[in-house]
Formats: structure tokens, C-alpha cells, sequence
């Protein structure tokens, strides 16, 4: 069972990034009511679809560790970004219908804005068919 990676530095996340294939993150603030709202929910997402070594679910608190949301343009909360490879990537969904705060190019889901448990479970679901396959490889 994989758990939310609590991000306070940079070089944390970079040391994350080496680590895993993919990675999705929470961009989240203390005073954002949704953010908190959604936080256990992606908190048992982690638990079901995270795969060690290869699929990690991260959160980082914007006023912590502000460089990090700046860096990825981040403008609200929550955002929920894709990471492949250690950079900005999506994966590709398919035909489904996704709500409004999906952020698609390419075909491909590259983040979430807002609180939107239907768009997290089919993401985190495709990363992890994606993840499971190289977990597999390694061993």
C-alpha cells in the first residue's frame, strides 16, 4: 500500500521525481476548503493505485514550497498534475467523458483542477495499468 508523499523541499520532489516513472500532484494550501476536502480521497487513490518504484501520488503545499507551483504555472486549488519521466506529461484516457477541470492536450490528461474525484480515479486507474507493467519488469 502506497502513501501520499508529503512534499516540504525541493529537493525532495527531485529526489521523487528520480524515483518514480509517474507521479501525480496535489497542489493543495491549508486554507482551501476543497483541497482538504478532497485530501482523504486522494489519500485511499495512493493506497489502491500507487505502485513502489514506479507510481507515486505526491502533495505540495503551495506556500511551503512555492517554487514548485511556479514552476509548473499552477494558478488554483486543487490542482493535480501528471509527471512522467520527471516532467509535465498525461496520459491518454481514452473516450471518457471528462468534467470540466480536466486539462487535455494531445488526447492526452494532463491535470485536474479542482476537487473532482471522478477525473482522479480514471487517472489514477490508467496510471496505474501504465505503472503496473514496469513494477513488474524490475523485479
Amino acid at each position: 500500500m502506497a502513501e501520499v508523499h508529503s512534499i516540504h523541499s525541493l529537493a525532495e520532489f527531485d529526489a521523487l521525481k528520480a524515483s518514480h516513472k509517474y507521479i501525480v500532484v496535489d497542489f493543495w494550501a491549508e486554507w482551501c476548503p476543497p483541497c482538504k476536502a478532497i485530501a482523504p480521497f486522494y489519500a485511499n487513490l495512493a493506497k489502491k493505485h500507487g505502485v513502489p518504484d514506479s507510481l507515486a501520488f505526491a502533495k505540495v503545499d503551495i506556500e511551503e514550497v512555492p517554487e514548485i507551483s511556479k514552476a509548473y504555472g499552477i494558478t488554483s486549488l486543487p490542482s493535480f498534475l501528471v509527471l512522467q519521466d520527471g516532467e509535465p506529461g498525461g496520459v491518454e484516457v481514452g473516450a471518457a467523458a471528462l468534467g470540466g477541470g480536466a486539462v487535455v492536450a494531445d488526447g492526452k490528461l494532463n491535470m485536474i483542477r479542482g476537487a473532482d474525484p471522478k477525473n482522479l480515479t480514471l487517472l489514477a486507474t490508467k496510471l496505474s495499468e501504465l505503472a503496473a507493467p514496469k513494477a513488474e519488469e524490475a523485479s
